[in-house]
């Protein structure tokens, strides 16, 4: 830890403070203070000091209309069927990447509004809590932020948002029986989402119990529920066309924040299981966001990710980043059968994937589909949210009236149970 930022003992005769759970704290290895934070830590770098006042309080940060997966695929299942049945590989000319790669690795931000916003309510978050916020031990997700840095979606959405792709690449997966060619597709679903998923924009945090439905049009349901508070815990079930394949597993995240950067660490575990039995094991990398109070804001997925099919023998590590020669958001790796290589996956999550020079993705190509929330959910659904409805037509101070609201009651029914536990434990 960064000595400026080292706690001091409480005294004795100060208060006690609330109990931590382990998601307060993050493993040693685990990247949370980069090495320009550390290098701007030195330098007496103050971020408080690189934010101009410019901030609008009772404006969003995003046009609500603009977030609707606008240039996604919307068309019958029939349609998205012929699609998948005409996938072929994609022409290998030439590493391409996406126009937004930043010069070192992963993608800018390009909306200068997103910037300054982001920046203004960091700054403001600073002076409120202290600059122990960017030591990169504090955890983000137990921080309330203003709701107008936020969209009109909550975590559970954007969790699911990694599945747009998978009308294509995992349906094409379960027509073939051959075991390596749909680990393939599976390792090009998960890293080409990358492109669409990651993003600049916070969603709000899911409330204990709050549920998402939803579908794509060629019959895939897809099934979400916050079960944790502290630690935040998101389960996600999803069940392909004519149930021909069922993805699931949790996302479990923390962040944490340097002097110019915020860490996001995920924690969870998510599997695929194929009719005929295969199943695929695989977890999630972190983002890092570099340049949060001055610079190039950027984003990066970082770290490893490991698929491993452990009946068939199939795994595959990849470290996101440590290609020679090449940006940050360049992978490489070797796909290993009981040891022995078979096949090595290279490429980039913001260009193309290609497997021994054949290339299964190109972001040229390749447009995701839209996803369709139920229209008659569950009263726990997330879109009943009265803080999301009055952020989504614009009200900033009633949507920040609302948050309050639902944090209390949640907060009250956490010392509820945390009561009956108690009592429960007295009575034996």
């Amino acid at each position: 830890m960064l000595s400026w930022f080292k706690k001091k003992k409480p005294e004795t005769n100060q208060p006690q403070q609330e109990e931590k759970d382990e998601s307060d704290f993050v493993e040693d290895d685990t990247q949370v203070v980069t090495n320009e934070d550390k290098e701007l830590e030195e330098k007496g770098f103050d971020p408080i000091a690189q934010v101009q006042e410019q901030d609008k309080e009772n404006e969003g940060i995003a046009d609500p209309d603009k977030l609707d997966y606008v240039g996604y695929h919307d068309i019958p299942g029939d349609e998205m069927l012929q699609l998948v049945l005409s996938l072929k590989n994609f022409p290998n000319d030439e590493e391409i990447r996406h126009i937004e790669g930043y010069e070192k690795g992963g993608r800018i931000c390009a909306d200068k509004k997103v910037v300054s916003k982001a920046r203004s309510v960091g700054k403001e978050m600073v002076k409120q809590i202290g600059k122990k916020i960017l030591s990169g031990s504090l955890n983000l997700t137990k921080v309330s932020f203003p709701i107008r840095v936020m969209i009109p979606k909550t975590a559970l959405e954007t969790a699911v948002h990694g599945t747009s792709i998978f009308p294509l690449y995992i349906t094409k997966a379960t027509m073939t029986p051959d075991f390596l060619e749909r680990f393939k597709l599976v390792i090009t679903a998960t890293l080409s989402s990358f492109f669409w998923t990651n993003t600049f924009l916070k969603p709000l945090n899911p409330i204990l119990g709050e549920t998402l439905q939803a579908s794509y049009n060629d019959g895939t349901q897809v099934y979400c529920e916050q079960i944790m508070h502290h630690p935040p815990v998101s389960y996600f079930l999803v069940y392909g066309p004519n149930k021909k394949y069922k993805y699931y597993g949790y996302y479990l995240v923390e962040g944490r924040a340097g002097l110019n950067s915020v860490t996001i660490i995920n924690k969870g575990k998510r599997s695929i299981e194929f009719n005929d039995g295969q199943k695929i094991d695989f977890d999630f990398p972190n983002e890092l966001y570099s340049g949060t109070f001055f610079g190039q804001l950027r984003q990066e997925s970082i770290n490893k990710i490991t698929f491993q099919d452990k009946a068939n023998g199939l795994q595959c590590i990849i470290d996101i980043g440590k290609v020679k020669k090449k940006t940050s958001d360049y992978f490489q790796a070797d796909i290993t059968c009981k040891g022995q290589k078979v096949s090595t996956v290279f490429g980039t999550y913001i260009g193309f994937i290609n497997f021994d020079n054949v290339r299964y993705w190109d972001y040229r190509y390749v447009v995701p589909f839209k996803i369709k929330m139920d229209k008659q959910p569950l009263e726990s659904d997330h879109k009943n949210r009265s803080d999301l409805q009055s952020l989504k037509i614009g009200d900033i101070p009633m949507a920040q009236k609302n948050k309050e609201l639902l944090e209390n009651l949640q907060r009250n029914d956490r010392k509820l149970r945390e009561q009956y536990e108690k009592q429960k434990k007295s009575k034996k």
